[in-house]
């Protein structure tokens, strides 16, 4: 699903700022990759709405989630702006409590399918069962 690239790419986001703060990579790298990942939040959440509905544990997760990632985006480009080690600091933090929230929004995504799929199997052997001749003669 959808939920499991978000956490890839957020990975991928985190090796990418390491690179440019440890062994002076450009930045740009990371900013590119995290538009990307932002965009790629946003559909995994506008995804999880059409599944299921604006109620669920998940689309919650998913608001959850892009708001903490704006204020993630705000807190790079004032470390980057400030090169003030607290403001690093806090940007870090903020991004262990990001990639809790997707994690969490992967395991509701992935017990969501499991759910679906559960369900759907369940429709198809209830009518496997229907006996047909049955139907017929009455």
């Amino acid at each position: 699903m959808v939920a499991n690239l978000v956490g890839f790419m957020l990975f991928v986001q985190v090796v990418l700022g390491g690179l440019a703060t440890i062994l002076g990579y450009p930045v740009i790298y990371q900013i590119i990759w995290e538009g990307l990942t932002f965009v790629v939040l946003i559909i995994a959440t506008v995804c999880a709405v059409r599944e299921l509905c604006s109620k669920s544990t998940l689309f919650r997760t998913g608001v959850a989630a892009i708001a903490d990632y704006v204020v993630q985006i705000i807190l790079g480009f004032v470390a980057l702006g400030l090169n003030n080690d607290a403001v690093v600091v806090v940007h870090l933090t903020n991004a262990f409590v990001l990639g809790v929230l997707v994690t969490y929004l992967i395991s509701f995504a992935d017990s969501a399918e499991k759910a679906s799929a559960f369900l759907a199997s369940s429709y198809t052997d209830d009518i496997a069962r229907i006996d047909v001749g049955s139907l017929l003669l009455s």
